[in-house]
């Protein structure tokens, strides 16, 4: 018997409005064949993509954007989100130039919850940095046929996404009659490889059947890509903070009225901060990713009102990287000769004596790999009621593969005839950095030569994270035939397991020789000029760079080398942070489709309410810190003993409903409202039953961190009002406004916390003996003499470090611990217009999304506060032309300054660090040569907009980075 596909019943029609599940095919679908001879004018490409996607909009409930097949094939896409920038409020992070997680009005990757094919999906990364966010990168736009983004809530929608759910669909077999299938090739060509190949490959595919009459369809999609990748980077590790009151400023006034620091001081900052930079540098960066995906599918209908689909899921992402960072370690105000400070309180100019310039080697290597089984069984028991049962078990896992789950091998090596160092940051947007030198190997050389480096210690890290996903969801749908406005009714159970555990761990400083091996080194040495366009798309890079030039080495040489003399072993550690969590969610729902009119104007109302309960048992390994070392002037560590599991569990109740109204005012005007309660939970993270201390205790970042598994979700209370005029095929304007209170925002408080046995060496009696004793004999008292005066007095150990004494002071840690203690109110306006000119082939797009909250991050301030990382302004723009198999798109998609994040390596406290405004223009071109055959090409960042990230103020860089074009040209064919 021949299987006849669902037909679009009243039940089916009903069901696509009230979902917003609107069925995405690829460019070769078959189209039905009218029985009249009237003329047909088939819109493929660009602009039937776009008509799909506003018909989408227009008939769903509630504020619903989306993205089809035809429109992510064929834009210069690296993966999925560089496609969902294009929607209207969606933002988008990148790394290493690529889109990597996605923000939606507001609201970054944590606060988004993503599903492939209405399943929520695990994620993973390594150095057990567990996370509810969605790694975009891991996943091929190929293999997808469509991408939804609801932005109101919905009960019959999973919970977690305050700024958006976001649904990913693939195909299937039965979207098609028959055989269908395609294959893709493209070559990359990245400008600003240095370190790799500059043209790497892609390929992909897809083939879809139908057997059986119909009855049985497989299909299967798979794609690869390799792509290497350069980025050069200044960077600044932090801001150290210090008050007019603290000892360290009350010195150095007291210094610059002595006449030995020449100190020029602006500051009029109204709480009397003094910002200090720490460890100044570049860095060289080569990457090299391989993307696998692989979708398999299978489809069955045993009888016509069934039907009945298993898939298989699978994706690869393999990173791996090395990394030449090079500069200079300012201490501290203790060291300065030369200072001016701007009116905020920043040094923005800075000579400190002694240190060393050094040079830091890196191995980065890691693998995420996602697997994704899953059952689906839709039956129209009859034409009022259909069921569904969705059941999925998927896992994500991420490790090191390095050897023993490490991620990162470093190894430092350094000069230390620094006489004295300088950074100038008053004019530039990269601070001009230098230095001169004493004891030269050979004298007389301009710059720093291969004999005068020895090496210092090394470090590996290594991590695990691995989340498994069980769900089970049951849905129903029934249809009411009579003629009330009651259309349907919706209901539905669910359940949902999820567990992750994450395991991570830092060796600390392993022995190198701490530098007491000068000149043993000038073999493994290769002097490296940066020449003149080295981030010379800044201010202060390329030509205008005072120390033009660094020594790279073979780093896994030097280690072997290191591991022979100094009899130590440079691999990681058994897992020293080791956490599990494990969620259950039990929910069930009930929504009411209303159909109706208000003064002869077509009125739709869909009521709903959801409930879920969730249970959170969190295990973490507590580690006792034993400890403190000053390893050398600048370097630190916390030595730990043994370790137990600590336990803690949590349990939470939640209501949401939702409620979205839309009114057909006049034709093809339609005004929508929308009320729902979304809730997202509290990041897996800051869930952990344990408290941590830092490892690396420098002066001034004696930190810790403490997690609360009993954190209750975010809650958000939403509105939404828009208008949205449809005036053509594929043309609309729209505007609308939303507005989001939001509840239990977390916040980490700071708690001074000390323990017997931590002490400082830096403060301790010994030290201070040191500084007067150095201070007499007329000498600069900076870390560099008080570390060796210690170690010559016989206060360190046979490897020249300085422990800990019962005389020394016992150090106060400040330890970190979040809390539900936040409210804030987001909201703001999304505008949108897209117009094709008649029968042209041309149209345009463009959208802007304007978004504020009483969340300002107060800069001025230093203590903990409360500020929505993520938020900005943001606006696309694009043009398209596609007619007569020529098919060519320019984009330009932008966002404003916004917060990225609080917490500065160097800092010692919540610091903030803001991304600066960035833009950047995309293009495509395709034409079809045959209806079989299509060439294309593509363009990313074609201008090479480049990124800055500061910390307080503008002239407190953290990053300027340098990002390259990129580039391909390929060819599809379809059978």
């Amino acid at each position: 018997m021949k299987h006849t596909k669902f037909t679009k019943t009243r039940l089916a029609a009903s069901l696509s409005i009230v979902l917003g599940a609107a069925t995405f095919f690829p460019a070769q679908a078959v189209e039905e064949v009218p029985a009249d001879d009237t003329e047909v004018i088939q819109v493929t490409g660009i602009r039937s993509s776009q008509a799909k996607a506003m018909d989408l909009k227009r008939t769903s409930a509630g504020v619903v954007d989306a993205i089809s097949a035809e429109d992510i094939g064929k834009f210069p896409d690296t993966n999925l989100a560089e496609s969902l920038q294009r929607i209207t409020g969606v933002s988008i992070d990148r790394v290493n130039g690529e889109g990597s997680k996605v923000t939606v009005r507001g609201f970054g990757p944590d606060f988004n919850l993503v599903l492939l094919n209405n399943r929520v999906m695990p994620t993973a990364q390594v150095e057990g940095e567990s996370t509810r966010s969605f790694e975009f990168a891991n996943l091929s736009s190929d293999s997808v046929s469509g991408v939804e983004v609801y932005k109101t809530g919905k009960a019959n929608v999973a919970s977690g996404g305050i700024g958006a759910t976001i649904n990913i669909q693939t195909a299937r077999p039965f979207d098609n009659d028959g055989l269908v299938a395609t294959v893709g090739a493209k070559v990359h060509h990245d400008t600003g490889v240095e370190d790799g190949d500059d043209y790497t490959p892609e390929i992909s595919g897809l083939i879809s059947n139908t057997f059986m009459d119909g009855q049985f369809g497989v299909g299967f999609s798979g794609s690869y890509v390799k792509r290497d990748s350069t980025t050069n980077a200044a960077t600044i590790d932090g801001w150290r903070q210090f008050d007019d009151e603290s000892q360290d400023v009350i010195d150095l006034k007291a210094r610059a009225e002595a006449g030995s620091v020449a100190l020029t001081d602006m500051n009029e900052n109204p709480y009397g901060n003094y910002f200090y930079a720490r460890n100044i540098g570049f860095g060289i960066t080569n990457t090299e990713r391989e993307r696998t995906n692989a979708q398999l599918v299978l489809q069955y209908a045993p009888m016509d009102t069934m039907e009945v689909t298993l898939d298989y899921t699978y994706s690869k992402l393999e990173d791996e990287s090395a990394a030449d960072t090079f500069g200079l370690w300012f201490s501290g105000l203790g060291n300065l000769t030369q200072a001016e400070v701007d009116k905020n309180g920043t040094f923005v100019y800075a000579t400190e004596v002694g240190g060393d310039y050094s040079g830091t080697m890196q191995q980065n290597a890691s693998e995420n790999e996602n697997k994704s089984l899953g059952l689906n069984i839709t039956w129209q028991v009859n034409d009022l009621l259909e069921l569904r049962l969705d059941a999925h078990d998927s896992e994500a896992t991420a490790e090191g593969t390095l050897g023993d789950s490490a991620d990162n091998k470093f190894f430092i090596a350094g000069a230390l005839n620094v006489a004295d160092k300088t950074y100038d940051a008053r004019n530039t947007e990269i601070p001009l950095l230098g230095a001169n030198y004493v004891d030269l190997n050979p004298a007389g050389e301009p710059h720093l030569q291969p004999e005068d480096y020895a090496t210092l210690f090394a470090g590996v890290r290594a991590g695990k994270n691995k989340t498994d996903v069980t769900q089970v969801q049951f849905d129903g749908s029934w249809l009411n035939d009579s003629s009330d406005a009651l259309g349907s009714i919706d209901f539905g159970l669910s359940y949902l397991k999820m567990e992750t555990h994450a395991g991570a761990s830092y060796t600390g400083p392993i022995n190198a020789g701490w530098y007491g091996n000068k000149g043993q080194w000038a073999d493994y040495m290769s002097y490296e000029s940066l020449g003149g366009g080295f981030l010379s798309d800044f201010s202060g890079g390329g030509s205008d760079m005072l120390i033009p030039y660094y020594y790279s080495y073979d780093q896994d040489a030097a280690m072997a080398r290191a591991e022979e003399l100094y009899d130590v072993e440079y691999k990681a550690i058994p897992f020293t942070d080791d956490h599990h969590i494990e969620e259950e969610t039990k929910s069930a729902y009930l929504q009411f489709n209303f159909e109706s009119e208000f003064n002869d104007m077509p009125l739709n109302v869909l009521a709903g309410i959801r409930y879920e309960q969730t249970d959170v048992t969190a295990r973490s390994l507590q580690q006792d810190a034993e400890r403190v070392v000053w390893l050398n002037p600048t370097e630190w560590a916390t030595e730990f003993a043994g370790s137990t599991f600590n336990r803690e569990t949590a349990d939470y109740k939640e209501f949401l409903p939702s409620l979205d109204v839309d009114l057909e005012v006049i034709e093809d005007l339609k005004v929508r409202f929308s009320y729902s309660n979304t809730i997202t939970r509290s990041t897996l993270g800051s869930m952990r039953a344990a408290t941590s201390l830092t490892a690396i205790p420098k002066v001034g970042s004696r930190v810790g961190f403490s997690g609360n598994p009993a954190l209750k979700p975010y809650s958000s209370d939403n509105l939404d009002f828009s208008v949205e005029y449809y005036y053509g095929e594929a043309s609309y304007v729209s505007a609308g406004w939303f507005n989001k209170e939001v509840e239990n925002f977390l916040q980490n408080r700071i708690f001074e916390v000390e323990y017997d046995n931590l002490r400082d060496p830096y403060v301790g009696p010994a030290a201070q003996q040191a500084r007067e004793e150095i201070t007499a004999a007329g000498g600069v008292p900076s870390d560099e003499a008080v570390h060796g005066w210690l170690v010559d007095n016989g206060y360190g150990d046979a490897d020249g470090r300085v422990p800990q004494s019962a005389n020394d002071p016992v150090i106060t840690w400040n330890i970190s611990r979040p809390s539900n203690v936040e409210d804030l109110n987001i909201h703001g306006w999304e505008i949108a217009a897209q117009h094709w000119f008649w029968d042209t082939g041309f149209g345009v797009s463009a959208n802007a999304t304007f978004v504020t909250g009483d969340t300002e991050y107060d800069v001025e301030r230093t203590d903990e506060q409360f500020a929505l990382p993520g938020l900005s302004d943001s606006a696309n723009f694009a043009a398209f032309y596609d007619k007569d198999g020529l098919q060519a798109r320019i984009a330009y998609n932008w966002r404003d300054d916004f917060l990225s994040g609080t917490g500065q390596a160097e800092a010692g406290g919540p610091a903030p660090q803001f991304t600066e405004s960035y833009g950047q223009w995309d293009f495509s071109i395709s034409y079809d040569v045959t209806e079989e055959l299509t060439v294309f090409a593509e363009g990313i960042n074609i201008f090479e907009e480049e990124m800055r990230i500061h910390g307080r103020y503008k002239e407190q860089m953290l990053r300027a980075q340098e990002n390259s074009a990129r580039y391909a040209i390929g060819a599809r064919y379809t059978f």
